[in-house]
């Protein structure tokens, strides 16, 4: 039931933020397509966390050349025709792959450096708080992702249970403590701006709210994000480590 309970939190997050960021962002008139569409790829992410070679290549192999092609599409596009552009394309990404297994890549993606993964984590959590304006319903998928990691990064290692607990708890406060710091930042832009945001507000959903509701609003939801991003954290290594133990000695939680 754990893992059930588990593949259903990935979907039904990435169904939020969409419908959140259509709806109140984008302005979209049809902003439970868009949560329809989001809810599809939170299910495709639960089959890439399930497989770790997927999920090795979707967050490892795959973002430099897909970043790369699109780049340099859209660059010759804007000066020759869609076939050249086509073909730009297909060059960058195979320079993407060159980068990555001759330049950057020295490493299996589970003995990466944690320096580098704390630089990566920090960049991806600022932008995700940045498409959705402060608000950390889509930081949660960071969270599944991380402890997913964490259960594949230990796969097959002989370690003992207080240590695999310890480092679980240490990443989780991690998690936490980076969605605090931007949710703190965050919070100050809004309530800097927040006579436009509740106008904005009133002009989207017809809510008046007060400065004071604002206020209570940051702090109560800011700090019920925190207590929860560390839960599904912790709870996603604990699940997945668990799922994972036929490959595991002693190491079982």
């Amino acid at each position: 039931m754990a893992i059930v309970f588990l593949a259903l939190v990935m979907p039904v997050v990435g169904a939020v933020s969409g419908w959140y960021y259509a709806f109140l962002i984008e302005e979209s008139d049809y902003p439970f397509l868009v949560a329809l569409a989001c809810f599809c790829v939170g299910l495709l992410l639960d089959v890439v966390c399930y497989f770790g070679g997927a999920f090795s290549f979707v967050f490892y192999k795959l973002p430099i050349p897909l970043v790369l092609s699109v780049a340099s599409y859209a660059a010759a596009s804007f000066v020759t025709s869609w076939k050249i552009a086509l073909c730009a394309a297909i060059i960058g990404a195979f320079f993407g792959i060159v980068f990555d297994n001759v330049l950057l890549i020295d490493k299996p993606f589970y003995l990466a450096r944690k320096r580098v993964l704390v630089i990566v984590y920090m960049l991806l959590s600022f932008i995700m708080l940045g498409l959705m304006m402060g608000v950390p319903v889509s930081s949660f998928l960071l969270g599944i992702l991380a402890g997913n990691y964490y259960s594949l990064r230990y796969e097959g290692a002989v370690v003992s249970k207080e240590r695999l607990r310890r480092n679980l708890f240490n990443m989780s406060i991690f998690t936490t403590l980076v969605l605090l710091l931007f949710e703190l930042m965050f919070g100050w832009l809004i309530w800097q701006d927040s006579s436009n945001i509740i106008d904005y507000l009133y002009q989207t959903t017809g809510w008046q709210m007060s400065p004071g509701l604002l206020l209570i609003m940051i702090f109560g939801f800011g700090t019920l994000a925190v207590v929860l991003q560390f839960l599904i954290t912790y709870y996603t290594g604990r699940t997945m480590l668990r799922y994972r133990k036929i490959k595991y000695r002693n190491a079982i939680l």
